[in-house]
C-alpha cells in the first residue's frame, strides 16, 4: 500500500508525528510517496502534486488540514483519514493516541469508506468564467474588512428566492452544516445526504430562514452592493474578491470525498463531545 502523509507545518505535534508515523508504516510493509523534505507534504504545498500512485492518505492536524487535504486528494479518488492534533477535530477518524492501531487497521483492510459531497463554485464577471474552486465544508460570500451589510440576489435552478441585505450567506454541505452554518441558526444536517443548505448571515428582515437545496441543484449569488465589496470564501482558508454584479454559481462537485471511517461512528455523540464538549 502507497500511503501520502500530509502534515500541519504550522503545528509541533503535526510535524514531530510525521516522523513517528512514517517509521510505524515503514516497518510494516507500506511505501511512503516522498515529500519535498521529509515523508510528507506540508499543506501549504499540496497544490499542483499529482497523488494519483497513491492508495490512501493520513492527515496529522485538526480540521482546517484535513479539509486541505481532501480537496487535494479528492480530485484522485483517494481515501483518506485525519489523526486529530488540533484543537477541536471534529472531522478526524481518530485522536493521537489511537493513530498506530488505526494505522493497523488501514494496513489489514479492516475499514470502511464514507463518501460525502463536495461543492464546486464558479465565479463568473461580465458573461465569462474567471476561476472554478472546490470546498468540503462550505462557501461564504460576505462583506470585507468591516462589518457592513451586502446586498446579494439569490435563485436556485433560476428560481429567484430573494434580494437580501445581510452580513452574507453560507452554502455548505452536510459535512459543513456543523461549522459556520450552525453559527449562524443553521440546522444539523446528516452527513450522508446529497443536499446543499443556504444559511443567511444576519439578515435585515424578520422572514429569512435557512433553504435547503437538492445536490442536483444550482445555486446562483448575484453580488449587488455598490458601495463596497465582498468576498467568496472557501473552506475559510482562501477568498477572492467580487466586484458588482458578479455571479457564484455553487453546485455539486463531480468528486466526492472519501473519508476512511475504523467502526462505528455515533455522529450525534461526536456533535456532543467535540462541539458542545460535553464528556
Amino acid at each position: 500500500m502507497k500511503i501520502v502523509i500530509i502534515y500541519n507545518a504550522k503545528r509541533e505535534r503535526s510535524v514531530g508525528f510525521t516522523s513517528t508515523l512514517a517509521k510505524y508504516l515503514y516497518e510494516r510493509g507500506a511505501d511512503i510517496m516522498p515529500g519535498p523534505d521529509k515523508p510528507g507534504f506540508p499543506i501549504d504545498q499540496l497544490e499542483g502534486v499529482d497523488f494519483s500512485s497513491c492508495d490512501a492518505g493520513i492527515v496529522l492536524g485538526g480540521d482546517g488540514t484535513l479539509l486541505a487535504a481532501v480537496r487535494a486528494l479528492s480530485v484522485f479518488d483517494i481515501p483518506l483519514f485525519g489523526i486529530n492534533m488540533g484543537r477541536v477535530g471534529f472531522l478526524s477518524s481518530t485522536e493521537e493516541d489511537g493513530a498506530l492501531a488505526a494505522v493497523d487497521k488501514l494496513l489489514a483492510g479492516r475499514y470502511s469508506l464514507r463518501e460525502r459531497l463536495m461543492i464546486k463554485a464558479s465565479l463568473i464577471r461580465d458573461g465569462e468564467e474567471q476561476s472554478v474552486f472546490t470546498a468540503f465544508n462550505d462557501f461564504v460570500v460576505s462583506s470585507g474588512e468591516y462589518s457592513r451589510a451586502i446586498t446579494f440576489d439569490l435563485s436556485v435552478d433560476a428560481q429567484a428566492i430573494d434580494s437580501y441585505n445581510a452580513d452574507g450567506v453560507i452554502v455548505s454541505t452536510p459535512t459543513g452544516s456543523t461549522g459556520y452554518s450552525l453559527s449562524a441558526g443553521g440546522p444539523i444536517l446528516m452527513e450522508n445526504m446529497d443536499i446543499m443548505l443556504i444559511t443567511p448571515i444576519c439578515p435585515h428582515t424578520f422572514f429569512s430562514r435557512p433553504i435547503v437545496a437538492s445536490a442536483d441543484s444550482k445555486i446562483d449569488i448575484v453580488f449587488k452592493s455598490d458601495s463596497h465589496s465582498a468576498f467568496l470564501t472557501a473552506d475559510g482558508q482562501f477568498r477572492v474578491t467580487l466586484a458588482k454584479n458578479d455571479l457564484v454559481s455553487i453546485s455539486a462537485a463531480e468528486k466526492k470525498a472519501r473519508i476512511i471511517q475504523f467502526g462505528p461512528d455515533d455522529y450525534f455523540e461526536r456533535i456532543k463531545k467535540k462541539i458542545y464538549r460535553k464528556e
